[in-house]
């Protein structure tokens, strides 16, 4: 899985490929995002290509989140569709994540987080 990755300040927008995240995809997700990780920067999900996202890839989600609230930061979801977007609210997630209809509403919202929280 190759990442699409946009560096904005301390935050990282990352698109994600193809059209499914899925079980047999998580692994390597998981291998890829490790060092993103590791540079201590928010990051945002750009998930305008996924059409299908079954319940491995929202844990692998919900990890990524859990590791980065643990350092203090902060993680967003934006450009969903319709079929994912009834995903997220079935399992909770706008309750968790930051979750935004553009990428331009993301990186404005985590520009003016970094402006308050430098």
């Amino acid at each position: 899985m190759n990442f699409e990755i946009e560096k904005k300040g301390a935050l990282i927008i990352i698109l994600m490929p193809g059209e499914s995240f899925e079980a047999t995809m998580v692994k390597d997700f998981n291998q890829n995002l490790a060092p993103i990780l590791q540079e201590n920067t928010h990051i945002v999900f750009d998930l305008s290509h996924i059409r299908f996202l079954d319940s491995m890839g929202c844990g692998a989600l919900l990890t990524c989140h859990k590791k980065l609230t643990a350092k203090g930061l902060r993680m967003g979801l934006c450009c969903a569709q319709k079929p994912v977007t009834a995903v997220f609210n079935l399992m909770g997630f706008p309750q968790l994540f930051d979750i935004f209809k553009t990428r331009k509403d993301a990186e404005k919202a985590f520009m003016n987080l970094q402006k308050m929280h430098p």
